[in-house]
């Protein structure tokens, strides 16, 4: 083992008293200290004795962006309050050190963490949460806001129909997530528009992270002749909704029902991504099957009809609706909608602690569902999230026998379902009335110049 190795060990023990007692069944400490994990991080840089190691700073993010209050000031305290109470000398309560260490956090290690606790979470899953013994993975995209710096800009540009000065640059995210826990196994991201950003491009850059016997739920955006070629090339299988520039005509190809069939797609021109190479490697058509339920088109790789209803298909189907739900949840209730970094690479690193953090949170819950005879996908992300938060000081009490806290924990985590309201359907109106401001439609500086100079016109006429 080598000093980095004997570090992060040394400080893996530490962590472990001060963050969630040992005896716990699971914890943020003990995932990050996984042997998967400890290689991650242990290779991730060299680094000095200092308070800031690379473990320190990753659980100091991660509990950031959990924390209501996702202030540096506010993590920093919580630190020096923890030292205080271990009889040691705390740190300074400057966050330069902080941020500065958080700057030294290569991106690569949050990913790949990322991608570490994600296939950790896979290990929990129950069959009864799988789609007939298959692992389910939905594909979904959105977008997402950072502070309007001139690093940020060049990278990531504002939306093109936006004045300089009065919107924020915006990323574009995909995510490949396990429908069975819920957690992120990998994601890619790009500026907003431009040659490559599009969610099937960067879906690309992340397609080994799909295996065979898997079953992939994505929107119209995904079932493209080469992706779905893909899929059953290593053995996957999809259902998606169909693209609405497609021609489906029932009346051709092999008749399997009533707006059901199997068809031939035909090899389109090359993309402009793919080499000539690439492009012959793939045939001149496969086989794929469409059908029609509830007046919506469906694009699938099942197609034996006798095995696999159609009606059934449009059900699962559905549950593409959890990767909008999961991505929601962190926008929302981690507030990951609005980031806060002024750098690119900060901007990264920050999506990358969203992801772990989320990840960790699930593989709780997977912990609580298989201790509790729960399904992951109908308990309530937040208020787990909520429920961690309050429990966390609590198990880092001393005297207290955190192995029943944490087991009560569990059991809480469990009782809290979503509300089952089928059918359920609200005015996208809100009640309370907004503050009579203005929008901003002028980069602030000329705005703050105009206020200035009417406010001297208004002295001048007074003084006169």
């Amino acid at each position: 083992m080598n000093s980095n190795q004997k570090r992060i060990a040394s400080q893996i023990n530490f962590e472990k008293n001060a963050f969630l007692k040992d005896d716990a069944e699971i914890s943020l400490t003990k995932i990050l200290g996984s042997e998967q994990c400890q290689d991650i991080i242990a290779n991730c840089r060299e680094f000095r004795e200092r308070i800031y190691t690379p473990l320190d700073t990753l659980l100091m993010f991660i509990k950031q962006v959990i924390s209501p209050d996702k202030s540096c000031k506010n993590i920093v305290t919580e630190i020096i309050a923890k030292y205080i109470a271990d009889g040691k000398e705390s740190p300074s309560n400057n966050t330069g050190p902080y941020t500065k260490a958080r700057d030294r956090l290569p991106e690569k290690t949050v990913r790949d963490l990322v991608k570490t606790v994600g296939t950790m979470a896979g290990d929990k899953t129950s069959k009864k949460w799988k789609w007939q013994d298959k692992n389910l993975k939905g594909i979904d995209g959105t977008t997402l806001l950072m502070p309007d710096t001139k690093e940020n800009q060049k990278v990531f540009p504002q939306h093109g129909q936006q004045e300089e000065g009065v919107g924020f640059p915006i990323t574009r995210l995909v995510a490949i997530m396990s429908l069975s826990t819920g957690v992120v196994l990998d994601y890619a991201m790009s500026s907003y528009q431009g040659k490559g950003t599009g969610e099937s491009s960067l879906l690309r850059g992340i397609f080994d992270n799909i295996k065979s016997d898997d079953v992939i739920l994505g929107d119209a955006y995904f079932p493209s002749y080469f992706f779905v070629h893909d899929l059953l090339k290593i053995g996957a299988d999809g259902v998606f909704q169909g693209q609405g520039q497609r021609n489906y005509d029932f009346r051709k190809g092999d008749s399997l029902g009533k707006k059901d069939h199997i068809v031939e797609w035909k090899k389109p021109q090359r993309a402009t991504w793919m080499s000539e190479e690439q492009y012959q490697i793939y045939p001149d058509t496969i086989r794929v099957r469409e059908f029609k339920v509830n007046g919506k088109i469906y694009v699938t790789t099942f197609l034996q009809a006798k095995k696999f209803n159609k009606k059934e298909l449009a059900g699962l189907y559905q549950l593409r609706w959890l990767c909008e739900i999961n991505l929601r949840s962190i926008k929302t209730i981690m507030k990951m909608d609005m980031l806060s970094c002024k750098t690119p690479d900060m901007i990264r690193k920050e999506i990358g602690i969203h992801f772990l953090a989320y990840n960790m949170i699930r593989i709780i819950m997977a912990e609580a569902c298989s201790k509790y005879s729960g399904i992951p996908n109908q308990i309530s992300f937040k208020g787990a999230v909520q429920i961690i938060n309050q429990f966390m000081p609590i198990l880092s009490c001393k005297g207290i026998s955190s192995k029943l806290i944490f087991d009560k924990m569990l059991r809480l985590i469990v009782k809290n379902k979503i509300g089952n309201r089928p059918g359920r359907q609200e005015p996208r109106a809100v009640k309370r009335r907004r503050k009579l401001f203005p929008l901003l439609h002028v980069n602030r500086s000329i705005a703050k110049m105009k206020l200035k100079k009417e406010r001297n016109r208004t002295v001048f006429r007074n003084a006169a």
